[in-house]
């Protein structure tokens, strides 16, 4: 059984009003995608768009990490970036991490990164 989230833990958790999280929690049983989601959140498609880039490179610099087989103080001296943030993102928690933090131990794994193309 899947546990369901209150309003009120939504609310405490995303520091949004608890009327908005129970607008939320009623309407996300319909929602199909993130974007939907944060737009029942009240986001706006740049909040949106912004959550949704970190989540890839949060995704990528995990999986970078794991695949360049650096230890933690060896990506902490490529990168510039603290040891506390390297051992977080290794570990998955990423909630304090910024983005360019996240491109630098990206970098520091040897990996490229290529800019997207607009469409």
């Amino acid at each position: 059984m899947t546990k369901m989230t209150s309003a009120a833990a939504l609310s405490k958790k995303l520091k949004i009003s608890k009327s908005r999280a129970q607008e939320a929690v009623d309407k996300a049983k319909v929602a199909k995608n993130a974007k939907e989601i944060g737009h029942l959140l009240g986001l706006s498609d740049a909040d949106v768009a912004l959550m949704k880039y970190k989540a890839d490179l949060t995704s990528l610099a995990v999986k970078k990490l794991s695949a360049s087989k650096l230890s933690v103080n060896e990506i902490v001296k490529l990168s510039g970036v603290s040891r506390s943030k390297v051992s977080a993102i290794k570990n998955g928690a990423t909630v304090s991490v910024s983005c360019d933090l996240l491109i630098k131990i990206i970098a520091a794994t040897g990996a490229e990164l290529e800019a997207p193309r607009a469409a």
